[in-house]
């Protein structure tokens, strides 16, 4: 009865995590360049259980033993880093990465982060940036630039009265898998492993499109889905807590 509460505690904290995960995928669907993330459990180490009782008949040495199980923990929260669909907004700053990528902006204390949201706005000082304010790398443009264009493989242009300069090649970064990103907040990664960079277009790397931003790539259906799913599963548990403290109860006063 004990392994049974235990075993119940534990799947009930597993799936609270997964339920806190899904409504945060829920509470973004909305939100550019998001990619949301999954729960992964694990199975705690189970115990075998004696043969005592049990017949021995020919060749049962070689036969698995039945087990009880431990109960079961949360290994890890993975990113899902598959592409959302691409929104046409004809805002010139807005940018959205087609294919694999990633910007890599520069918070003001020199720290790296990454993000596939590329709704950035000049500054007073002709950078790109964020809506966090921090800078999108490899850009320089003059304060107040209105003419200019971003081709797709990240090289920006500037008109300033016909004549056309360069202002900047803006190059994107992946990564070996979505073990290698760690979420930050803001709709921002870290790098956990190596950041491969690259220019947009270049071989296994996708395209810049200008005037366009990423959905998030929450599926809402999928998600509601997942949501009572993990709720069923966290009362099917409670009610197992339940049942086997009200067994233990009446093994406790159960008199001679």
């Amino acid at each position: 009865m004990l392994r049974a509460i235990s075993g119940a505690a534990s799947a009930m904290n597993a799936l609270q995590i997964k339920t806190d995960t899904i409504a945060n995928n829920l509470a973004n669907v909305n939100t550019t360049g998001y990619k949301k993330s999954r729960t992964d459990f694990t199975e705690l180490v189970g115990q075998e259980l004696g043969s005592g009782g049990i017949p021995v008949g020919a060749g049962s040495q070689d036969q698995k033993k039945p087990t009880v199980g431990g109960g079961v923990i949360v290994s890890g929260i993975a990113n899902n880093l598959m592409p959302g669909q691409l929104l046409e907004t004809q805002r010139p700053l807005d940018l959205a990465v087609f294919g694999e990528g990633f910007f890599k902006v520069v918070q003001p204390g020199g720290e790296e982060r990454y993000t596939r949201d590329g709704t950035f706005s000049l500054d007073a000082a002709g950078n790109l940036v964020n809506p966090s304010g921090y800078i999108l790398e490899g850009v320089k443009m003059a304060p107040g630039a209105a003419d200019f264009n971003i081709a797709a493989d990240g090289k920006i242009s500037v008109n300033d009265a016909g004549e056309i300069t360069e202002a900047g090649q803006i190059n994107i970064y992946k990564f070996s898998s979505a073990s290698a990103l760690k979420a930050e907040g803001e709709n921002l990664f870290s790098a956990v492993g190596e950041a491969v960079e690259g220019v947009p277009g270049s071989d296994g790397f996708g395209t810049i499109r200008q005037g366009c931003l990423e959905a998030s790539n929450v599926d809402l259906t999928e998600e509601m889905a997942s949501l009572i799913e993990a709720q069923r599963a966290y009362s099917f548990s409670a009610r197992i807590m339940r049942t086997a403290d009200e067994m233990f109860g009446l093994a406790n006063n159960l008199r001679k």
